[in-house]
């Protein structure tokens, strides 16, 4: 019985240490090689954005601590005003994550222990495969209606519209398939196609959303985007 007592005893000291340790805050531990000393960084939180946060780089490396009061999309910079610099998108929590770099350009870093790094980098380079192709179609729909040749303009602005549905439906998928996690609410809010999504299609990311992140703070920031948007889609952007 004395034995069990001093297996047991250490085995509830580890577990409510680590059950004080996810209630005590957040700890962002970052290793960015080529970083300078004394560089300053800032943790923004993205939907309020204001500074929650500021570390000094001392040989490469980093840490912050804080507590937040719910999940928030937040950016990581080098610098502030205009010789700032990006680094990382980090979907904070109370939990520990790791950001290493093999070098201090956004691409280079990455996120560990935040799923939105690497599905944000995901989504972001199929849309882009899409977007480019869209611009450069644009590129020579622009030439055509300057030209005014409507005949094949018109069919090139039909393609341009149709591109612009897949990126919205490649948003839409990504959204379903993580409905019940942060990443799924906070993509609506991160991505660049604003100027496409009408009313009606940020209602419909928000009604996919499981209860729990539709009460959200992404949740309520994707009805805010609603509420500033009429019905009518402008897809020729």
């Amino acid at each position: 019985m004395k034995s069990c007592l001093l297996v047991f005893v250490p085995l509830l000291q580890f577990i409510s240490g680590i059950c004080f340790a996810q209630q005590n805050g957040y700890r962002v531990n970052g290793h960015i090689l080529g970083l300078p000393d004394q560089t300053k960084l800032y943790l923004i939180d993205g939907g309020k954005r204001k500074i929650i946060d500021s570390a000094v780089v001392q040989q490469e490396r980093f840490v912050l601590n804080g507590y937040m009061p719910e999940t928030a999309h937040t950016y990581l910079y080098a610098g502030k005003g205009s010789v700032s610099m990006k680094l990382a998108d980090i979907l904070l929590d109370n939990r520990t994550v790791e950001v290493e770099g093999t070098k201090p350009v956004y691409d280079s870093v990455v996120v560990r222990g935040s799923d939105i790094d690497r599905l944000w980098k995901e989504w972001w380079k199929e849309d882009q495969q899409i977007g480019y192709q869209r611009f450069r179609i644009k590129q020579v729909y622009e030439s055509l209606v300057a030209k005014k040749d409507t005949a094949n303009a018109g069919q090139l602005k039909k393609l341009i519209d149709e591109m612009t549905v897949n990126r919205i439906d490649l948003l839409k998928s990504y959204v379903r398939r993580h409905r019940t996690t942060a990443v799924g609410a906070a993509l609506p809010t991160l991505c660049t196609l604003g100027d496409y999504l009408s009313k009606a299609d940020y209602l419909e990311l928000y009604q996919t959303l499981s209860p729990t992140w539709q009460n959200s703070g992404f949740g309520r920031e994707i009805l805010q985007q609603a509420g500033r948007k009429s019905n009518q889609k402008q897809l020729a952007k």
